[in-house]
């Protein structure tokens, strides 16, 4: 087993492809084929299933990943040590959200005599989790509903992190300018409200649906997505110029406020938390820790 073994099988398993990874890899698809077939023989197992269509990782493989990821990502690190000294590095991954973006860009004039280097990802929750728990990621912040607190919280346990939350808002409703629903008046709008309402949302989280606390508890499924979108202008067009609406948390939507008015919407004793991932039992680097304090005045100061 070699290292440029495990290089090849981490892209394979991101592409979910041979061919897409030989793309990637500046390679041939035969040749990638050749070198994921030597790591399983070396390995002694599986650690994908051919498929019609492309590959898929076995149980087996999904393990051996989260191994092979960590190294392949350490030795980058390593790399980008030896091309640019110490250059301090911070990695972030986050959902969407243009209050953060924000705050990063003060973040960054504040701290830019430090000369960190940063590198930012945004992507759905199940993503931030699985990149933070694999060291793509230093930090992951994310928001859920608090009625799913619980059950994301397990989750959280199982891969061996931590979730801290920050700060709690509440659920609000952005309609489209052209639905019925824009310039209504209403105070708040109920969940009854949104039937026949097409919705413009950052990402269908799958958090969103695991083990509801209530049958009548908010679930993504019940509601019509027409749009998933990680672009901030994509969004502030579509609510500008169209009959789509969204729902997302009152301080992460910054760029909404010139757009289309909030509307705080019932969902009886459900918030929206917002917070951050890190690895349990883990310290955390005094960059990044300054990230966190950083947010936290901000968010105080809200």
């Amino acid at each position: 087993m070699d290292l440029k073994q495990l290089q090849y099988f981490v892209v394979c398993a991101q592409t979910g492809s041979f061919s897409d990874a030989a793309k990637v890899l500046y390679s041939t698809q035969p040749s990638v084929s050749k070198v994921v077939k030597a790591l399983e023989d070396a390995l002694g197992m599986q650690l994908f299933e051919r498929l019609p269509r492309g590959i898929r990782l076995t149980v087996q493989g999904q393990k051996v990943y989260q191994y092979a990821s960590r190294i392949t990502n350490e030795i980058d690190a390593l790399e980008n040590m030896a091309s640019h000294g110490m250059t301090k590095w911070i990695r972030v991954s986050l959902n969407p959200s243009s209050w953060f973006a924000n705050q990063f860009v003060d973040f960054y004039n504040e701290t830019y005599e430090k000369n960190y280097h940063f590198q930012l990802t945004t992507a759905g929750v199940r993503s931030v989790m699985d990149r933070v728990r694999d060291y793509v990621d230093d930090i992951g912040f994310v928001y859920i509903l608090s009625q799913q607190k619980e059950n994301f919280l397990h989750e959280i346990s199982r891969n061996k992190l931590q979730f801290v939350p920050m700060y709690e808002t509440d659920v609000v409703f952005y309609p489209g300018k052209e639905t019925e629903l824009y310039d209504s008046g209403k105070s708040k709008v109920e969940l009854k409200d949104l039937d026949g309402v097409r919705f413009i949302q950052n990402y269908q989280d799958e958090f969103f649906d695991i083990g509801s606390v209530h049958e009548e508890s908010f679930q993504w499924k019940d509601i019509d997505i027409s749009v998933l979108t990680n672009s901030d202008y994509i969004m502030e067009k579509m609510l500008k110029n169209s009959r789509v609406s969204n729902v997302s948390g009152s301080y992460l939507s910054e760029n909404k406020t010139g757009t289309t008015p909030g509307i705080p919407l019932d969902m009886g004793d459900s918030n929206v938390l917002f917070g951050y991932i890190i690895h349990k039992g883990e310290k955390v680097d005094e960059s990044v820790q300054e990230l966190i304090d950083f947010l936290m005045v901000q968010l105080n100061e809200s």
